[in-house]
Formats: C-alpha cells, sequence, structure tokens
C-alpha cells in the first residue's frame, strides 16, 4: 500500500512539472561551438533536467561496475570466516569432549581462516594443554596478553600452567594481576586469599578480602572472621618482634570484628595485664567467655587476681561462670571457686556432671584438689593418675597461649573464616567416664578399723541367717559330698 502511494505521489509530481514546463512561451536561443540555437524554454529545462537523471543513473551504474572486484573480495571474506567459526565451534567441542587431536586440527583451521581472532589463541592453547604442550600452551595464553579483551583469559591461562609446575611466584602475579582487571572474579580472588596465606602475607590478604567483600565475593560475615583472625595473626608477629604498641592496636582491631575470638582476647588481655589495666583485661574475657567459653579465658581470667585474697579471687572466677552458665567451663570456674573457699564438697558437686558425662584432665584436676584437702594427700593420687590419663583438650590454646606458625597462622585463619571456629572437632574425644556411684563411693570419707571390724561382723551375722541349716550326713557318700563342696568355697 505504501509504494502504490508512492508511485502515485511520483506520477503527480512529474505530470505537475511537465504541465508548469509546457506553460512556459518564451523561448532560449544562444550559440555554442559555432552553431546557433533557438528553442522553447520548457523544452530547453526538460532537456537539462532528463540529462541530469540520466548522469545521476549512469553514475550508479559505474559505481556499482567498479565495486564488483570489491564485493566478490567481502564475499570470499565471508565464507572463510564461516568456514573458521564452524572450525572454531568444532574444535571447542572437541576439547570439551577431551579429543586432542581433533581439537589440534580444528585449532589450526580456525587459525587459518580467521585472522588474529582471540578465541582462536584460546582454543590452541586448549588444545595443547591436551595433549600435553606445555610450551605451546604458554606461548598461546602468552600472546592472549597483548590484546585487551583477551588479556583475563590469558592470565588464567597462565595461572594454571603456573600452578601444574609448581611456580607459586609466577601464579601469585598472575592472579594478582587477573583480579586487578576483575575485581569480581571468583577464581582470581580465592587464589590471591590462598596464595596470601600461604606466604604469610597478612595485610595484603586482608586488602583482597576487603576488595572481595566490596565486590559480593565473600559475604560480610566471613569477612569480618578472616579479617579478624589476619589481624590477631600481625599482632603476633609485632608481638614476638616486640612491639607491644602495634600488637595491641592490631588486637584491638580484630575484637571490634569478632570480640569472642579467643586468640586476640588472650593477646590483648596479656598486654592490658602488662599494662596495669586489669579491668579492661577482665571486660574483654567476660564478654568473650559469655558467647564462646575456651579454657585460656579461664587461665587469663585467674591470673589476673592470682594477688588477691582467696574471697575476692572465688567472687571473680563466679562472676565469670554467670556469663556463660550452662557450659562445662563455667562448672570448671564454680569448682575452682568452691576450692579457693574450701567448699570441697561443692568443688565435687559442680564437677560431677563432667567427670560422669565427658572427663577431661582439668577436671580431675580439680577432684584431686579438693579428695586431698577431704582426705589426706593419699586421697590425691588416684584422681592425678586419672588426670595423666584423660585425653587432653585439643582446642588450640587449651593450655592457655595460642603459639603458630606461618602455616599455622594460616589454617587458623581458613577455619575460622568458613566456620567460625578455631578447628575442626575431633573425630574422638570422650575420657573414660566414671559412674555416680563410682565417684561418690572414691570421693567418700575413709572409714574407721572399728568401724569396718564391726561392718564384717554384721555382715557375717547377716550371711549366717541368711544359710540354710546344715542337715546331718546320712552316710559315708554325704559326707564326702559335703567335703568336695567345701573345698570349692574360695
Amino acid at each position: 500500500m505504501t509504494r502504490l502511494l508512492i508511485f502515485l505521489l511520483w506520477i503527480v509530481l512529474i505530470a505537475g512539472t511537465v504541465t508548469v514546463l509546457m506553460t512556459f512561451d518564451s523561448r532560449i536561443s544562444g550559440e555554442a561551438f559555432g552553431a546557433r540555437f533557438d528553442s522553447p524554454s520548457s523544452l530547453v529545462i526538460g532537456a537539462l533536467i532528463f540529462l541530469f537523471l540520466a548522469a545521476i543513473y549512469a553514475t550508479h551504474k559505474i559505481k556499482d561496475i567498479l565495486s564488483i572486484p570489491h564485493r566478490l573480495r567481502e564475499r570470499d571474506a565471508k565464507a572463510k570466516r564461516e568456514r573458521g567459526i564452524a572450525a572454531l565451534t568444532r574444535g571447542l567441542e572437541a576439547v570439551a569432549v577431551g579429543d586432542a587431536a581433533d581439537a589440534s586440527h580444528h585449532a589450526r583451521v580456525a587459525q587459518k581462516h580467521l585472522d588474529d581472532l582471540a578465541l582462536t589463541r584460546l582454543l590452541a592453547a586448549q588444545a595443547a594443554e591436551l595433549s600435553g604442550d606445555s610450551a605451546a600452551a604458554t606461548q598461546s595464553f602468552s600472546a592472549m596478553l597483548e590484546a585487551p579483551e583477551t588479556e583475563f583469559l590469558g592470565l588464567k591461562g597462565l595461572y594454571a600452567q603456573a600452578l601444574k609446575n609448581g611456580d607459586h611466584d609466577k601464579a601469585r602475579d598472575y592472579a594478582e594481576r587477573a583480579f586487578a582487571l576483575r575485581a569480581n572474579a571468583g577464581w582470581a580472588f580465592h587464589s590471591v586469599v590462598e596464595l596470601g596465606l600461604e606466604r604469610g602475607a597478612w595485610g595484603e590478604t586482608r586488602e583482597a578480602i576487603a576488595k572481595g567483600a566490596r565486590n559480593k565475593l565473600i559475604d560480610t560475615e566471613k569477612a569480618d572472621r578472616a579479617t579478624a583472625a589476619l589481624f590477631t595473626a600481625d599482632a603476633d608477629a609485632a608481638r614476638i618482634a616486640g612491639d607491644l604498641d602495634a600488637a595491641l592496636s592490631d588486637a584491638e582491631a580484630a575484637l571490634k570484628l569478632a570480640p569472642s575470638f579467643t586468640p586476640a582476647v588472650t593477646l590483648a588481655a596479656n598486654i592490658y595485664a602488662e599494662e596495669g589495666k586489669t579491668g579492661r583485661a577482665s571486660g574483654i574475657i567476660e564478654t568473650a567467655f559469655a558467647k564462646e567459653p575456651h579454657p585460656a579465658l579461664i587461665r587469663i581470667y585467674d591470673n589476673l587476681y592470682s594477688d588477691e585474697k582467696p574471697e575476692k579471687r572465688a567472687e571473680k572466677l563466679r562472676k565469670l561462670a554467670a556469663k556463660n552458665s550452662g557450659s562445662s567451663e563455667a562448672a570448671l570456674l564454680e569448682a575452682r571457686a568452691a576450692n579457693l573457699l574450701e567448699n570441697y564438697e561443692d568443688a565435687i558437686a559442680h564437677l560431677e556432671p563432667l567427670v560422669t558425662a565427658a572427663p577431661n584432665a582439668h577436671a580431675y584436676a580439680l577432684l584431686a584438689s579438693a579428695a586431698a584437702k577431704l582426705h589426706g594427700e593419699d586421697a590425691r593420687r588416684g584422681w592425678l593418675e586419672r588426670a595423666a590419663n584423660a585425653p587432653r583438650d585439643p582446642r588450640p590454646g587449651a593450655d592457655g597461649a595460642f603459639q603458630f606458625t606461618r602455616a599455622g597462622w594460616a589454617r587458623l585463619v581458613r577455619e575460622y573464616m568458613e566456620h567460625g571456629r578455631l578447628a575442626p572437632p575431633p573425630l574422638e574425644f570422650a575420657g573414660e567416664a566414671i559412674s555416680t556411684e563410682e565417684l561418690r563411693l572414691l570421693t567418700a570419707p575413709d572409714v574407721e578399723p572399728e568401724q569396718l571390724a564391726q561392718s564384717e561382723t554384721d555382715t557375717l551375722a547377716d550371711k549366717h541367717k541368711e544359710e540354710p541349716e546344715e542337715r546331718p550326713l546320712e552316710n559315708d557318700e554325704d559326707g564326702e559330698r559335703a567335703a568336695a563342696a567345701a573345698r570349692m568355697k574360695p
């Protein structure tokens, strides 16, 4: 419909033009090339318009004729590109199925038909990897670094090659360059973090964690835990170097992110204690204990008040226990406070749930102290033997100190970042429990000799009452049976 309307408009335009020209009654005369002419003006104007349109038409035709070679070259290039793309597609399929020979063949075809296309380099590199040609793969990946659009893919390939060859320094460089190019690249982020932990580069790893958190590569909670652990690792290094100001600053930075992170708490609390800031030390310990009780916190807290009177120490220990009253560490604190106040029966009562469920050396040691005070030093020996044979607490720092190597700190950072704990739970951590009856028997007061003799007499009398009256022997055979039975009694 539109074309018909345009055609009609052209007819109207031409008809109108002819009509206008026919109305001209003037004439145009002149001389050109020695010839004179005298023609109606309408005819001259019409001829000029025709010649103009004819020139335009002829120009277009000449242009089309002259462009024939170019169009032929474009058609050949298009066909060549299509063949190259087809080879590239088949080559990528071959890589996907692990056919090294087919992938290499199609890579050569693609490189022949696709001039310097980024994907051909990637295909050539992957084909070389499948074929085991590490040098060719590295060369192809290195060539990809020259173009901005393939630089990231080339870095990833070179990173994998460096790891495969065990060159961690080069792998780190490639990962850092890739992370700088693409801050949202998960593999680059995790590689930078992992390689930073292996080197002990705590500060660089913190920066990578912060960058990853901004780009949503790690959730905020994990990032905070990892940063806290890394600050603590730096604090420990500063403490070893003797720079207590830097150590305390890093430890305080860690506590802002993770107030219950025990290594940071113990480090800061020890420095506070050395500076005479007992209140600040006890405050951070109480905050941490309320969320995550740990034996190291008990040791440091008790040491803070070791010079106080027993009543004051017991009061402080009970205050700490109240922060997390349902924990086994709270029961140990209560038992220790009871021992200080010489309420040894109360100490045993607090320890009873522990030793009848999952006893440890600490509980047995406190029982030994209570038993010794109640029944003398001889009563201590058995409990100390049990303490020596009890399983050690597998948690890091259970002895009150967190002393790690660089690899140890790296493991701690990973574990705390991923799971919010200091170490994986042990496969087995249960000491041999004792029954309530056995506990009470072992902690009962010794029996006096007179009481023991009377008890044995009463027992024999009761036994005599229970035994049936012996009947008289009727013959020799009965006598022999009775003698045999007597010999068998113990």
